[in-house]
């Protein structure tokens, strides 16, 4: 049965990575269309490119790159037709907005995706494809390396390398990177089967076409990506310690061993392993040196990057948290997150395994102290002898001192540049999970993993990129409309789904479109909701769709539901009754109008609790439970501002105007400040019980008042009818439905 195992999860791994490169459109992976293109320049022009002062956009950081990848794939894409490759790839003008924000609601897609990259594939699209399903054969290469290793280690223990093998075959990240145009999954696999051949050398003699075997892979790793000079300095290290488990018998007797033969040994195998290194990668370090003065080009990648950010360790620590993450399930372009139980499940198993690992250590270091009898020299060469599994875990610490060292110069917490160590990191954590002893737990990881990879293909990945639905007629639920907004596309209907919102809250609606005619330049949709005295809480800018659907496009005739929501700004004022504009921008239109569509509600996180006394209750809904003091003097020409606090008591459920009355009762006011409440911001009709608000007014005293005293009245009228709403004083109905706040004298200069 589980001889079957084997290639039953290496045929999931398959269909998976397969289904992740066709759900995942083209270009939506981090750096994907530079390498990509990177390919083209080389299978185009027969030659390496050269990174200029102005480099080339389309090749960025990449060109800067070991070529083995591009070369490899050059030779792959070669039958394929890409000379239109710069036309056709239309990259979106607003996609740096949501490069590395996972919050961004609009422009997660770096690219605009066209009814040219739909199956059947051709040219340009059919060679991208290829390129990746190229890195998901890589990783199915990666995942046998991860399965003989473990078979080497444990050929007692079948089921371990099944389990390790399955838990990287079923990691979103790992499919995701493996389903994307990157010479990651190159430099993955030939680390892995660098590390499988010193796992083999381990256990069997060290002969000279063996270490002949591991110099080429490991310059092949070196050609690929400078982690392989890394993997090199690992290498000898470990076949060092390799030799002394060997030798390790002569330290019992300290003239039975030689340091000089011990030395020449060290330089015989360091010339065997070196040679190959040196005429695989030999060459491109020399190029590199000349063209850049710098033998791994990394300057040029940092450069061209954004320059080196100088950052201290502590600060290359602080996004240990990013790191972690985009280990597990990080998509797009560093901006689509899994959700949270996820990582719940894969932390999860992640402290299992190591909790596992240390109880194992434990255990075993306890039995060995009560070994009393053994010599100092059976326990070094036990020790020596044993330490493998020390030095795998030392191959990721070593992945992760060479990503921290590249974190302070540049930005790159991204938990795909751990993978080169996916092999010790996979069989750590099987070993963790089955030193517990519970057989169940070894087929439940494994589920669980396949379980988060196909949610987060299905549930993340795909809803993410999903153009508009087409509908034929206008859903009964949205609001008709008929606004011509210019470049031929009629604003026919609006939803909105969020009704009432607090500050930081995402606004969520429907507008509903229709072209009349296909633009030849796709508009840019501007959407902009406005608070308090036009006060700006939030907008969008980015082609129809969320960026994905622009109107170019668009069949003519249907209905285009264009689904999308703006994020409110956390420092807003509420309560107020927001406005929703929207306005399309193209070259035509300079000066493009917004049209108000619709309006939003938005009140505080939490409102004040009630207080008393009540000052005033007006029209049996809205107490008066604060009035600031108007001045005891004033000059003709002064303005007087006056604070009021709001209680709501049940809805008023239509539009009131504040009254702000200077002079008798009952005669013509002689000034007056009447206003709706925040100055029309925020309309009766739509408080509610228990709002607890201020508001503030203002009265310009006349030039022409005379002289004297006046009182000053407060109160409240139905802004359609003019007539004033009842207002009461401890229960008592006050006459011409007024409430005095002061009185003011008039005094001329």
């Amino acid at each position: 049965m589980k001889q079957r195992l084997l290639p039953l999860i290496l045929a999931c791994y398959l269909l998976i990575t397969v289904a992740y490169g066709v759900v995942n459109p083209l270009f939506e992976a981090p750096d994907e269309h530079w390498h990509f293109f990177t390919a083209v320049y080389i299978a185009e022009n027969k030659r390496l490119p050269v990174v200029e002062a102005e480099y080339d956009t389309w090749l960025s950081q990449e060109a800067a790159q070991p070529p083995l990848y591009y070369l490899l794939g050059a030779a792959l894409i070669a039958p394929f037709d890409t000379s239109d490759a710069r036309e056709v790839v239309w990259l979106n003008p607003f996609g740096t907005q949501g490069i590395g924000n996972a919050t961004a609601l609009v422009n997660r897609n770096q690219v605009i995706h066209t009814a040219a990259e739909v199956w059947p594939w051709q040219g340009t699209f059919l060679a991208a494809h290829v390129l990746r399903l190229f890195s998901t054969l890589l990783g199915l290469g990666t995942l046998l390396g991860i399965y003989h290793s473990g078979r080497l280690l444990w050929q007692q223990r079948p089921e371990l390398p099944l389990v390790a093998t399955a838990l990287v075959a079923f990691l979103p990240q790992f499919n995701f990177q493996h389903a994307a145009v990157s010479n990651d999954p190159l430099i993955i696999f030939l680390s892995t089967a660098a590390l499988w051949q010193l796992i083999w050398l381990w256990q069997r003699p060290v002969t000279r076409k063996r270490l002949l075997l591991l110099g080429f892979t490991i310059g092949l790793a070196a050609l690929s990506k400078n982690a392989g000079v890394l993997l090199l300095l690992f290498a000898a290290g470990v076949l060092a310690v390799r030799h002394l488990k060997e030798k390790a018998a002569d330290f019992a007797d300290w003239r039975g061993f030689s340091f000089l033969s011990f030395g020449v040994w060290g330089l015989e195998a360091a010339v065997y392993l070196l040679l190959p290194v040196l005429l695989l990668a030999g060459w491109l370090w020399w190029r590199n040196w000349q063209l850049y003065g710098d033998w791994t080009a990394t300057s040029q990648f940092i450069r061209i990057a954004g320059g080196d950010r100088d950052y201290t360790l502590l600060q290359v620590l602080a996004e240990s948290g990013g790191l972690w993450r985009s280990l597990f399930a990080v998509f797009g372009w560093f901006n689509l997150l899994a959700p949270a139980w996820v990582y719940w499940v894969w932390n999860g198993l992640a402290a299992v395994g190591l909790v596992g690992i240390v109880k194992s250590v434990i255990g075993e270091w306890r039995l060995e102290s009560g070994d009393s009898f053994r010599a100092p020299v059976s326990n070094l060469q036990s020790l020596i002898s044993r330490s493998l599994p020390l030095l795998l875990f030392g191959w990721v610490l070593a992945v992760y001192a060479g990503l921290l060292l590249f974190m302070l110069r540049t930005p790159a917490a991204q938990g795909r540049l751990l993978f080169p160590a996916i092999l010790p990191l996979a069989l750590g954590l099987a070993y963790g999970l089955a030193s517990w002893r519970w057989r169940p737990l070894l087929w439940l990881a494994p589920a669980l993993a396949l379980l988060t990879t196909l949610y987060s293909l299905w549930g993340v990945i795909a809803p993410a990129y999903r153009t508009p639905p087409i509908l034929a007629n206008l859903p009964d639920e949205a609001e008709p409309m008929n606004l011509e907004m210019g470049a031929g596309l009629r604003l026919v209907g609006v939803t909105m789904e969020t009704e009432t919102a607090v500050p930081g809250d995402t606004i969520w609606f429907t507008l509903y479109w229709q072209a009349e005619s296909i633009p030849q330049v796709p508009p840019e949709l501007v959407v902009n909701i406005l608070g308090r005295s036009l006060t700006l809480l939030g907008s969008s800018h980015a082609f129809h769709g969320r960026g994905l659907y622009p109107a170019t496009q668009w069949p003519t005739g249907s209905i285009v539901a264009d689904r999308m929501g703006v994020r409110l700004d956390k420092t807003i004022e509420a309560p107020v009754l927001a406005n929703l504009f929207v306005r399309l921008v193209d070259d035509v239109s300079l000066d493009p109008e917004s049209v108000l569509v619709s309006r939003v509600k938005i009140v505080p996180d939490a409102w004040p609790d009630p207080t008393s006394p009540v000052l005033a209750e007006i029209g049996g809904a809205v107490q008066v439970t604060a009035v600031s003091n108007p001045p005891p003097q004033a000059n003709p020409g002064d303005t007087i501002v006056i604070d009021v606090t709001w209680q709501v008591t049940a809805p008023p459920q239509a539009d009131w105007t504040t009254l702000l009355h200077l002079g008798e009762a009952n005669q013509p006011p002689l000034a007056t400040g009447d206003s709706p409440p925040l100055a029309g911001d925020y309309p009766t009709h739509v408080w509610a019980a228990g709002e607890v608000f201020s508001d503030q007014y203002t009265l310009t005293i006349p030039a022409d008042v005379p002289d004297g005293r006046y009182p000053l009245w407060l109160g409240m009228y139905r802004s359609d009818t003019i007539e004033r709403l009842p207002l009461t004083v401890n229960g008592e109905p006050q006459p011409n439905s007024v409430y005095q706040i002061g009185t003011i004298e008039i005094v001329s200069p």
